[in-house]
């Protein structure tokens, strides 16, 4: 009997442990947490000011134009008329929750490209309404690598630079970057085979390695976006799967210069630690 008691008690001590070590997912998000509201700003009537109901969760916008983008208050532009589906998921622990509203804009605002980085990356509105870019394979240094932090040297690949067409037979110089101005759309046509760091090979299946890295089976991604972000850097980030030059498990690219002909890109190795260099030009 004493037996059958003292197990009884071990079994309800494991119970009782177990429920403290299990983590508690919580409640997915309401319906009312995925809400938001919208209103023209005071600049233009084509850029929407965009407010998740709630902003302690984390937020992710569609904001219908291809263009995606995370936060609890963004900004949305449009720069021609027409209407617009907006969707926001919210995440929590528990999991997410979506809700769409329509936004329609009465009149294009062209004014808004005026930018002159996105004519350099597009080719404006007098041009083709797209751009095509190509890594720049006979440059020195059209791929490289240096410290993250950057040293005292500043933004250069001070640990490596590869030579003019040292990565030929990889898969990157056949690689197609297409920037559209409407739409902001992204188009990256690889040809069949992309080529990644090392380090990502098990995730890309029938990758093998070459020339010091990994080339990898890979289909075009096409009607993807390019969303631009002025600040202290400017930035480039692409959505989804698609990517520019040698993928270090990132999509985001800082512009170190660029011109209607050149294009010079650093961005972040998804380990940290490094920094990665790209030297692009019109096809």
């Amino acid at each position: 009997m004493k037996s059958i008691l003292f197990l009884s008690m071990i079994a309800l001590f494991m119970a009782s442990a177990c429920q403290k070590d299990r983590p508690e997912m919580g409640d997915a998000p309401s319906a009312a947490d995925a809400l938001f509201t919208y209103a023209p700003s005071a600049a233009s009537p084509n850029v929407i000011e965009l407010t998740a109901a709630n902003p302690n969760l984390q937020c992710m916008w569609d904001l219908g134009n291809g263009t995606k983008i995370s936060g609890a208050s963004v900004n949305a532009t449009y720069p021609y008329a027409g209407t617009y589906t907006v969707k926001l998921t919210v995440y929590g622990k528990g999991g997410s929750n979506s809700s769409t509203q329509q936004i329609v804009i009465a009149n294009d605002d062209l004014s808004l490209l005026s930018n002159p980085i996105y004519g350099m990356l597009t080719g404006g509105t007098g041009g083709l309404g797209y751009k095509t870019w190509v890594l720049d394979s006979i440059a020195v240094g059209h791929m490289g690598v240096g410290p993250d932090p950057v040293s005292a040297l500043g933004n250069v690949p001070e640990w490596w630079a590869a030579g003019s067409a040292e990565k030929a037979g990889c898969g990157l110089y056949d690689d197609r970057y297409r920037f559209y101005l409407n739409g902001f759309k992204f188009d990256m046509v690889n040809h069949g085979d992309v080529y990644i760091h090392n380090s990502l090979s098990a995730s890309f299946p029938g990758s093998f390695q070459n020339l010091g890295d990994f080339t990898a089976p890979y289909t075009d991604q096409l009607n993807e976006s390019w969303l631009l972000t002025e600040g202290a850097d400017t930035t480039i980030t692409i959505s989804n799967n698609a990517f520019i030059g040698f993928y270090t498990g990132v999509k985001t690219y800082k512009i170190l210069s660029v011109t209607d002909s050149t294009l010079h890109l650093q961005y972040a190795h998804h380990a940290g630690g490094l920094l990665w260099y790209l030297k692009l030009k019109t096809e």
